[in-house]
């Protein structure tokens, strides 16, 4: 039940934070391009595809987005900008899915970090401000 309420809190939380922002179809084709990179396993093409997306909009990006452009970044072996990636959907409170980012097998070069640790304490402290909220 408690995982439950969880989903439909992030998904409304993902619906709203991107209802407030119309994001422009160049960003949305490029992000298209990314995901369609990444199923094909070109995944440095994947991330920097990601990027591109997100610098011709003044580096503002969905949260999906920059999850998903840190899973490409760390499969390809960049773990500096999965990090930060992370961090900033962490940092923002935008990211709350603890149960998730800890199986994601994309994620799994980065659990050697000591940043790890530090990202994971963030992800849970977004879970629990939202969990308290309901």
């Amino acid at each position: 039940m408690k995982n439950l309420i969880l989903l439909i809190a992030s998904l409304l939380l993902f619906k709203v934070s991107t209802a407030q922002t119309a994001f422009p179809p160049q960003y949305l084709s490029l992000v298209q391009k990314a995901d369609s990179l990444y199923d094909a396993k070109a995944y440095k093409e994947s991330a920097f595809t990601y990027s591109e997306a997100f610098k011709g909009n003044a580096w503002k990006a969905k949260t999906n987005d920059r999850y998903n452009a840190a899973c490409s970044w760390s499969v390809a072996g960049y773990a500096d900008s999965a990090f930060s990636n992370l961090m900033l959907i962490a940092n923002d409170g935008s990211y709350i899915n603890y149960a998730h980012i800890i199986i994601d097998s994309d994620l799994i070069p980065l659990h050697n970090s000591s940043r790890w640790l530090v990202l994971l304490k963030l992800v849970k402290a977004n879970e629990d401000k939202v969990e308290a909220t309901l």
